[in-house]
This record gives C-alpha cells, sequence and structure tokens, in this order.
C-alpha cells in the first residue's frame, strides 16, 4: 500500500510539473510610471486631449467598419500630462523612459544615432551593444499581426520585418515611427524576460515628448501586457507629480481589501471600454454614455464627455457649486474664483461626483478628481465635452489603483494611497 501511495505521489508531482503555463501563477512584474512634468500647462493639456480623442474615435470608426484603421497617437510634446514608464532594455540592461500607453499594442524605441527621428536628443538604444538583439523575420507571428494592418512589410530576402506606423489620420503624412522589428530582453523590476519582440525605429516624425519611445499596454498580441503573459496589470497614478507611480503586471496586481469595485469591459473592443449608466452630482443625477460607453485611457490628461452627459453633469456643476463663478478659460466651461481663506473652511464648496457603471461598480471620485486650480486663484472643473465616445483620463484617475484584467475582461478600481502601492 505504502508503495502505491509513493507511486500516486510521484505521478502528481510530474503531472503538476508539466501543467501549461496558464495553470500556474503567474510570473509578476513590477514597473514605475513618472508624469512627464511638475506643473502642468492646462491649456495645452486640453488641446493635446482632444487631438488624442480625435485619433481614438477615428480608429474605433475604423473598425466598426472593417477597414484598416491608425494607430493611436504619440503626445506631441512635454506639457499635456503624459505618463512615462521606465524599462530596461538587453545585455547589458540600458534604461530608458517610454510613453506608457494603454490606447496602443506596439512598443517601440530609439534605435541607434535615430539621425531623422524627431525630436532629437532623448536616449537611444543600440542594438549593436547587446548581446540579446536579434531581428525578428517576416514569418514571426508578429509581423503578421502588423501586416494584417497594413502596418509592416517584408524586406526581399524576408530576414526582417519593416513597420511604418502612421500615427494619425490619412491627412496626417508627417506623424509616423519606421524601423523594423527584433527581439530583445526587457528587465521589469529587476525581474528579466527574455524574446520580447518592439519596434527598433530609424525613422520617426511628429514628436513623442521626451522619452524615448512608447510601450503598448493594449489587448492585442503586439503590446507588453500580452507578450509578458501577464492577464492582467494595473496602475495606481499618483497626484504627486513629482513622485513615482507603480504599474503592475501579472501576480502583481491584485486589489485587496475594502472598496474594490470591478464592472465588465467591453468585448473585443481596441481600446479598454466600459458602460457608464449615469453619473451623479451632488443631489443630481445625469445621464450616461448609452452603448458607445467610455474608455478608460492613461494617455488622455482630462475626461471628455460626450452629450447629452457634458450638458447635464455640467449644469449641475453650476448650480450647486458653492463658489463665485469667473469667466471660462482654455476650454473649461465650469471655473470659480477660490476663497481667500487660505484652505481654513470647514465647509467643501464642490458638489459630490459618483461615476456608476455596469455591475453596480460605483466610482466614488475626491473633488481633486475633477476640480483644479489652473491657474492662480481660479479652480475649473477639468471636464470638457466631445463629441463620438467619451473618455476617463488620467487626473479623474489619480488616487485609484486601477486593474486591467484582460484574460476575463473586467476592468476594476479602488480608492488608493498611491504612495504606498
Amino acid at each position: 500500500m505504502a508503495a502505491k501511495l509513493s507511486i500516486l505521489a510521484l505521478m502528481i508531482t510530474f503531472l503538476l510539473a508539466a501543467a501549461p503555463f496558464g495553470f500556474s501563477e503567474r510570473r509578476g512584474f513590477r514597473a514605475t510610471m513618472t508624469r512627464r512634468e511638475t506643473a502642468l500647462n492646462f491649456t495645452r493639456a486640453a488641446l493635446l486631449s482632444h487631438e488624442r480623442h480625435s485619433m481614438l474615435f477615428a480608429q474605433l470608426e475604423a473598425a466598426a467598419a472593417g477597414g484598416v484603421s491608425t494607430q493611436t497617437p504619440l503626445q506631441r510634446d512635454s506639457s499635456g500630462g503624459a505618463y512615462d514608464m521606465e524599462i530596461a532594455i538587453g545585455t547589458p540592461p540600458l534604461t530608458l523612459s517610454a510613453l506608457a500607453d494603454t490606447g496602443s499594442d506596439l512598443i517601440w524605441t530609439k534605435c541607434g544615432t535615430c539621425a531623422f527621428c524627431e525630436p532629437q536628443g532623448s536616449p537611444s538604444y543600440y542594438p549593436n551593444q547587446s548581446s540579446s538583439f536579434s531581428t525578428r523575420p517576416c514569418a514571426d507571428p508578429l509581423c503578421g499581426n502588423l501586416e494584417s494592418q497594413n502596418l509592416a512589410k517584408c524586406s526581399r530576402d524576408g530576414a526582417r520585418c519593416i513597420y511604418h506606423y502612421s500615427y494619425g489620420d490619412s491627412s496626417d503624412a508627417h506623424h509616423y515611427t519606421q524601423g523594423y522589428l527584433s527581439s530583445e530582453t526587457f528587465t521589469l523590476g529587476g525581474e528579466a524576460v527574455e524574446g520580447i519582440g518592439f519596434g527598433c525605429t530609424t525613422r520617426s516624425e511628429g514628436g513623442y515628448g521626451t522619452g524615448s519611445g512608447l510601450v503598448g499596454l493594449g489587448r492585442g498580441p503586439l503590446s507588453l501586457v500580452s507578450q509578458l503573459n501577464a492577464g492582467a496589470f494595473s496602475y495606481c497614478l499618483n497626484p504627486d507629480a513629482t513622485a513615482s507611480s507603480p504599474l503592475l503586471f501579472g501576480s502583481q496586481a491584485t486589489l485587496a481589501g475594502t472598496g474594490v469595485q470591478s464592472t465588465p469591459l467591453v468585448p473585443d473592443a481596441t481600446f479598454y471600454i466600459v458602460n457608464m449608466g449615469s453619473i451623479s452630482i451632488g443631489s443630481t443625477t445625469a445621464p450616461g454614455t448609452g452603448t458607445s460607453g467610455v474608455i478608460f485611457d492613461s494617455g488622455t490628461t482630462l475626461t471628455l464627455l460626450t452629450d447629452p452627459t457634458y450638458t447635464a453633469a455640467k449644469s449641475a456643476i453650476l448650480e450647486q457649486t458653492q463658489l463665485p463663478r469667473v469667466p471660462d478659460t482654455g476650454g473649461f466651461e465650469a471655473c470659480f474664483q477660490l476663497p481667500n481663506d487660505n484652505g481654513n473652511s470647514s465647509s467643501n464648496p464642490f458638489p459630490t461626483m459618483v461615476l456608476h457603471f455596469d455591475d453596480g461598480a460605483d466610482m466614488n471620485l475626491d473633488s481633486s478628481n475633477y476640480f483644479v486650480e489652473v491657474e492662480t486663484g481660479v479652480v475649473c472643473w477639468v471636464v470638457q465635452q466631445t463629441s463620438g465616445i467619451s473618455i476617463i483620463g488620467n487626473i479623474m484617475q489619480t488616487n485609484f489603483h486601477v486593474r486591467y484584467d484582460v484574460d476575463q475582461s473586467v476592468l476594476s478600481f479602488q480608492p488608493a494611497d498611491c504612495g504606498s502601492v
């Protein structure tokens, strides 16, 4: 009997060891993000937020029509409130910063001298200085994914997969990145991961801020989330622009304790879209965004709402904010004069704001998520009107731990002190 039990134990051990990766605990990775500037230029942030929205919506429309769409836009400068992710590439690892973007998939960085890249000045990755670098051939599945979107073509010998990304619509021929698909070891929080497919950019135009490239965190096979086989990722955006924000993957991307809310992601969507049924502004309920949903996006600074949601919410803000109104500024249509009491008033002059999503998920916002001092003594409701589809931007996400479960198609969030996550 003892011999049979020993054999059974050995068989169980063998089966567990042979189990596919999906049945074992996923690896966890930790990275950091930092905001590009310590003081936002809100007029510029508004302009960039609307530019990004127009291109995101163009991509959604193209996908809905069954056509080939362009990729989402890069930040054209460093004044728009974007977050950079710290990555280390190669052997030995070279540390660079790149835009962290939940609205796109491709990972890419400037390669070599990149003499035809705009802007100049940010560091580059040099393939000839890494022992783990290799190019990806045209037969590679990731190249096939690019080709299916008309974003890549093969070299004559098939040894290189050459991509050309146009960031924007067909009328914008001067905002793109171009290079060849490659493979490298990426190091995240001290954990090395071999064989990550990325774009080695040799030419670009239009600019992408002060970083060295972009890290796509979208839902497609080219994204860092998919290539890590992480299943889920999360971030917690620190409102302190001088402090870092955690970006977590796999087993480290967990929410625990009280206050966790979850809502389904719209299936098969290009971006991270959820349904928002309504918005509570103080004692008023504004209608939600209907079947078009709302995008959670780390790359858009402001929150942009379509009508009738925007107009109803703005009316409630104007009626219930207990401060003197001042003229509109920077495209913000609900601005007020701050009191001269040095913050000693015990009453909160701002109405509460709660976003109501499917499955009963309620996002109870702090007033700092939607009211910001845009100039000295003037505070504005930092939500603006748009058309097509709404976006929850990164200001409204600060001090929330937001989790994107790609495998289960669920978005979760929890109020948090992002400095201690």
